[in-house]
């Protein structure tokens, strides 16, 4: 626990500890990234479960570029907040939950990008996304569901 203590005493985490705009700047950047990436993660998700049909899976894909920009602004802003309270967060449970579904959510997101990278014109021909597509649109659902919900749960459950 001493790195976590150090990082905890760094100026940057004291910094957004007491200044007049850095945990609430911080938490605006993190409101805003987790809304890209889940706007997008949704959109993609739905229509891969056969919703708005007027969407071609190909500018879907496009559209997952952006997602990524939540991504990155995400891991910014959440690395930042967890400099300010780290040996707290690495006991709480619905962090910890947390960002086991983040991981799980990107991995599914980034095998979902690899595989209309490679099949969507052919879904599209087809008229239907495959049994695989409803399966990755189902688990990326549940993974983001479950990770903004335990995230919002951090404040709220006592640590450890």
């Amino acid at each position: 626990m001493g790195f976590l203590t150090w990082l905890e005493n760094t100026g940057y985490a004291q910094w957004i500890l007491t200044s007049a705009s850095g945990w609430a700047l911080m938490l605006s950047i993190h409101a805003l990234g987790l809304a890209i990436v889940v706007g997008v993660v949704f959109a993609l998700n739905l229509r891969m479960l056969g919703l708005y049909r007027s969407l071609p899976y190909t500018s879907l894909r496009s559209l997952m570029g952006i997602g990524w920009i939540g991504i990155a602004l995400n891991i910014f802003s959440g690395l930042s907040v967890f400099t300010t309270r780290p040996v707290q967060y690495v006991q709480s449970t619905p962090f910890i939950i947390k960002i086991l579904f983040i991981v799980l959510g990107i991995a599914v997101l980034v095998y979902t990008r690899k595989t209309l990278a490679r099949e969507a014109a052919g879904w599209e021909a087809a008229g239907a996304a495959p049994p695989i597509a409803t399966w990755l649109a189902t688990a990326s659902l549940a993974f983001w569901i479950i990770a903004v919900v335990s995230g919002r749960l951090i404040a709220y459950i006592d640590y450890a």
